[in-house]
């Protein structure tokens, strides 16, 4: 009790400490606990389903002739049902899954998006998915909806919606047929409702294509090697490869099954992503546990004596050591409690900014995680000072205590001096690499131009009453928004093999001319017949020329060459625009507005309620859905610069308790120094000098660590990277120097410029 005692009286003593070793931690504790969090959430994916060691995901590779591509968990729609008659020993039970299906629902006058998927009558058993209410087998009629507990919640209240009516799509009438629990976010097949799958589609056979993904549960899981031995055997007397598959260039396929546990660190993203969030939060751990043991090591001097009356009490030194860590305890407790306010608090921002919910990030299964960061940061935090507390000698109650504080000091600051500069570099990196993908010319222009996904009856008449609108300076039509484009056909060689599959769009010159699209050679298509390519495509086809006056099987003369790409895309794809009258189906209308833009939009939209008031039109931005494909990218940022700023602060704070330390250690030296003729700069000189030599390399190795990282980080997510000069490095250095420096000689100032008498008389 006497220890704890002790403990609470240091605290209040050295309240003005206190609070700073507070909010040091407790900044450090909120970012890092969230950053851990995300990558626990990370590590215990597809943890939620029963017994999720014995589900497996399907996978096909296809042979374009040109030997087997990479396996993908799509698959032709039969697959998973023949691994189960022709395996029955092995496989329990197997699921057809459809992720590709719209989510829009209407329930009376209120509309709702819900995330949905289609699935068969199996799916709750494969998936070991707990159905709260209602009979699986309901999942093999065309119109049944089974709904999670919390979208039935929020749509239907307290009511039982068991046999309520629900509008799918705008056109189909869905009955909800039963109640699933919850599935988190951190799971590969994540829905808040799953609707039949028979739904009437006569692909649902061999013809089906690469599109569905498939599950299968096995019996044991040494079954699994066996099933991959003997996959080649059963699949190839069903595949059509003489007409169907044939006619596409397909040679054959290879299926293979691999466990769903673990699948989703097969992502070569997700262990990136999972390395540098880990290296943010560790680094902001460390710099805060050692921000806490420098600032406690700071106030060794002037807790010197009353320790060694302690211990002329007859205090031993682990009684000292224990005082030690029961006042290490009750500040970390204390910050504890304030990140966890922080973090609830900020529960808005943390969802936006990982795109997870906090119920995710969280749950108990998680939870292990943030508690292994706390208990890090308790032992850093009280074994280095307490073991320095607990060996004062007793003679210091006759004497003053200045002797080896510096060798614990100068590993403590050059940690934290690393973690600062590495994360103001890779902060440069981040902004530096979005600023340049956002600002990149696209072979076209964003700029006011607004789009809408609805299909209009009679697009011509649209497009009329768009253009006599006064705000709008242009409308054309064409078959997908310009970031986008489908990939219907495939492109073959005189042999009938497939080169590859280019995305396409379908518009005619007027539209090009609208988004200003940028021609590098020829002329824009002008009728049927005529195509424009992008480089890319050129470039597969093999030509020898530029491609201008070239044909392409069932799809027209080449007139014009762009240099367009999709800008979200890791690899260039080939793209060609083809000719389109507007009256071919195509339905995607896009408007130029003039200024002031927000306005004008805002305008076009209530006029669109005006002139269409029983449907739902909305014009969006171009711009917006542009960055909205970096949304992740620009969430990231944001994330890292919190980190930035949090270590910075937490380094500002050690730098300063640093920095009060040596004055208040050396003012006597610096009095005598200024009695014989030293002047302002010389002292501020003395006192930067072993900052100096700590920071130089501790900045050199943190600039290098940035420039690793930032280039994993912009290799793993873009195509498009921008070349940093080494000046952009050479300029992190400076800052990270400027920041160290300017905060001591801040701190310094005033006792620079102090009368040497006020130090020399306190002797």
């Amino acid at each position: 009790m006497k220890q704890i005692y002790y403990a609470i009286q240091n605290i209040i003593r050295g309240k003005d400490s206190t609070i700073i070793k507070v909010v040091s931690l407790s900044l450090g504790l909120f970012i890092s606990i969230v950053l851990f969090a995300l990558v626990g959430s990370q590590l215990s994916y597809d943890s939620f389903y029963q017994d999720n060691e014995d589900i497996y995901v399907v996978q096909t590779a296809w042979d374009n002739g040109k030997g087997m591509n990479k396996p993908s968990p799509y698959n032709i729609y039969p697959t998973g049902q023949t691994l189960m008659e022709h395996f029955p020993e092995q496989v329990e039970s197997s699921t057809v899954i459809n992720l590709w299906v719209v989510n829009e629902y209407k329930h009376g006058d209120e509309k709702h998006i819900i995330h949905t998927i289609k699935s068969d009558s199996l799916f709750f058993q494969t998936m070991g998915i707990p159905l709260l209410e209602g009979n699986a087998k309901d999942l093999t009629m065309p119109d049944a909806l089974f709904l999670s507990q919390s979208a039935a919640r929020k749509i239907f209240g307290s009511d039982n919606p068991i046999g309520k009516t629900m509008l799918y799509g705008g056109k189909l009438e869905v009955i909800i047929k039963g109640i699933f629990a919850d599935i988190p976010e951190n799971t590969t097949i994540h829905t808040e409702a799953i609707l039949s799958i028979n739904d009437g589609n006569p692909r649902l056979n061999w013809t089906s294509g690469g599109n569905y993904m498939t599950m299968i549960r096995l019996k044991k899981k040494a079954d699994a090697d066996f099933i991959n031995e003997g996959t080649k055997a059963v699949f190839a007397n069903y595949l059509p490869i003489n007409d169907y598959y044939g006619e596409m260039g397909i040679k054959g396929i290879d299926i293979s099954i691999t466990p769903l546990k673990g699948y989703h660190l097969q992502n070569e993203d997700t262990r990136a992503m999972i390395f540098i969030v880990s290296l943010l939060g560790l680094i902001l751990l460390l710099a805060a546990s050692f921000n806490y043991a420098l600032i406690s090591i700071s106030s060794l001097s002037h807790r010197a004596k009353s320790i060694g009356v302690h211990k002329c009490s007859g205090a031993e030194t682990g009684s000292i050591f224990g005082m030690f860590l029961w006042e290490t305890l009750f500040v970390v407790g204390m910050s504890v409690l304030v990140a966890i306010f922080l973090i609830m608090n900020f529960r808005t921002f943390i969802e936006d900014l990982f795109f997870v919910s906090m119920d995710t990030l969280f749950a108990p299964s998680n939870l292990w995680v943030p508690a292994l960061a706390i208990g890090v940061l308790f032992i850093i935090g009280c074994v280095l000072p307490g073991k320095l507390f607990s060996s004062i000698p007793v003679t210091l109650v006759f004497r003053r205590y200045t002797e080896g504080k510096k060798r614990w000091k100068y590993p403590l600051l050059f940690v934290q001096f690393i973690g600062t500069t590495f994360l103001i570099g890779f902060v440069f990196i981040i902004f530096l690499q979005y600023h340049y993908i956002m600002s990149k010319d696209l072979g076209w222009s964003a700029e006011h131009l607004v789009y809408t996904d609805y299909q209009f009856g009679n697009p011509q008449n649209g497009l009329s009453n768009l253009r006599n609108l006064p705000y709008v300076e242009g409308a054309e039509n064409a078959q997908s928004i310009i970031l986008f484009a489908y990939q219907p056909n495939s492109i073959k060689d005189n042999n009938g093999n497939i080169l590859f599959y280019p995305r396409v769009n379908l518009a005619n010159a007027d539209f090009c001319r609208l988004i200003d699209l940028k021609l590098i050679e020829g002329r824009f298509h002008t009728r049927e017949g005529e195509i424009i390519v992008n480089k890319q495509f050129v470039r597969k086809m093999g030509w020898t020329t530029n491609g201008i006056g070239e044909t392409v099987s069932e799809m027209g003369t080449v007139t014009g060459i762009i240099d367009f790409s999709f800008p979200n895309q890791r690899e260039p794809e080939a793209f060609c625009m083809q000719w389109s009258n507007n009256e071919s189906g195509i339905n995607c209308i896009h408007a130029r507005l003039k200024e002031p833009f927000e306005e004008n939009l805002i305008r076009l939209n209530e006029k669109m309620k005006e002139l269409y008031p029983q449907e739902d039109i909305i014009f969006k931005s171009v711009r917006w859905h542009l960055q909205s494909l970096f949304e992740d990218i620009r969430s990231f940022r944001n994330a890292v610069m919190v980190a930035c700023i949090a270590i910075l602060t937490i380094t500002l704070m050690g730098v300063i308790g640093y920095t009060n330390d040596e004055v208040r250690r050396r003012s006597k030296e610096i009095a005598i120094r200024k009695v014989n003729g030293a002047e302002v700069g010389n002292i501020l000189r003395m006192l930067c000098k072993d900052v100096v030599i700590i920071a130089l390399p501790a900045v050199l190795i943190g600039t290098l660590a940035s420039k690793y990282v930032g280039e994993l980080w912009v290799s793993t997510n873009f195509r498009d990277i921008l070349a940093i000069s080494p000046l952009i490095y050479i300029g992190v250095g400076i800052v990270a120097m400027a920041f160290i420096l300017g905060t001591v000689i801040v701190k310094s100032w005033r006792v620079a410029n102090e009368n040497p008498v006020v130090s020399i008389k306190s002797e």
